[in-house]
């Protein structure tokens, strides 16, 4: 008797280019995945140095304003002495500054606009400044509105400080943080 049909054992080259596809399909999702959520943390990452490097602003012109008044200089004019290249005496003001809190500076911005942080990985665990480093991919602009306008009028006794810290992230999206704060002159 004749066999009319030859049983072959193993694979055909068909079912293994299929095998093969289904394999790189269930490969291609947790990759897939993976890149996406490694792209948030470099967002959230540099997030969050933004928005310390905006609060260390706010802390300088906190520290300026407690020394003005524990030297003496508590009147209207004088409690935000020092940082007079950051205020706006008025609401739409142009007046930007820079603050470097390492180096205890502070500039106005040149009319192009602010000059981006260094970051500095040598000096004590690494610092972000105006003098030393490399170029890091931060800018942060300070403003300061005094005195701030109410209904009632004026108040002479209190400020608006604003601190935007702004960056191209690594797909070259502009982002930014603002932060504000309300000081008063404590006398």
């Amino acid at each position: 008797m004749i066999n009319k049909y030859n049983i072959t054992q193993g694979f055909t080259l068909v079912e293994t280019l299929v095998a093969i596809l289904i394999l790189t399909m269930a490969l291609a999702g947790p990759i897939a995945i993976a890149e996406g959520d490694l792209h948030a943390t470099l967002i959230a990452k540099d997030q969050i140095t933004a928005y310390y490097l905006a609060q260390d602003a706010i802390e300088y012109v906190r520290s300026v304003r407690d020394s003005n008044n524990l030297s003496g200089n508590s009147s209207n004019a004088t409690w935000l002495t020092g940082l007079s290249s950051c205020i706006n005496a008025n609401v739409g003001g142009t007046a930007q500054c820079t603050i470097d809190s390492l180096n205890a500076t502070v500039a106005a911005c040149p009319t192009g606009g602010c000059p981006i942080l260094n970051y500095d990985s040598v000096t004590n665990g690494g610092y972000f400044n105006y003098n030393a480093g490399s170029a890091s991919i931060f800018t942060r602009t300070v403003s300061i509105l005094t005195p701030v306008p109410i209904p009632s009028g004026s108040n002479p006794f209190e400020a608006v400080v604003t601190v935007k810290v702004s960056w191209n992230d690594t797909a070259r999206i502009t982002r930014s943080v603002q932060v504000q704060e309300n000081l008063f002159n404590w006398e």
